[in-house]
């Protein structure tokens, strides 16, 4: 599954384990728009029992992480902006 994210896309895999006791889950974030190709966030790589948390909420908390990285790296990247700006 793949969703687009204030600029950027997130591409979500989920799959269960080689032993088929865990789900696996990986999201890619790459940026997509003229501000956001140059940035790297780094992806979310995170395994769940599959005896505590379904497919579909694995899924979501893996999109959620994903998410918040996305927002952290923009409340981050607008405070540098709007302090350049300030000194010119």
């Amino acid at each position: 599954m793949a969703f687009n994210h204030r600029g950027f896309r997130v591409t979500v895999d989920v799959a269960p384990d080689a032993s088929g006791t865990q789900w696996h889950c990986e999201a890619s974030i790459e940026g997509i728009e003229e501000r956001t190709r140059q940035a790297r966030i780094e992806g979310v790589d995170l395994t769940f029992s599959k005896l505590k948390i379904d497919v579909l909420m694995a899924m979501s908390m893996i999109e959620h992480k994903a998410v918040s990285s996305i927002d952290e790296w923009h409340t981050e990247h607008l405070a540098v902006d709007g302090q350049s700006r300030e000194l010119h």
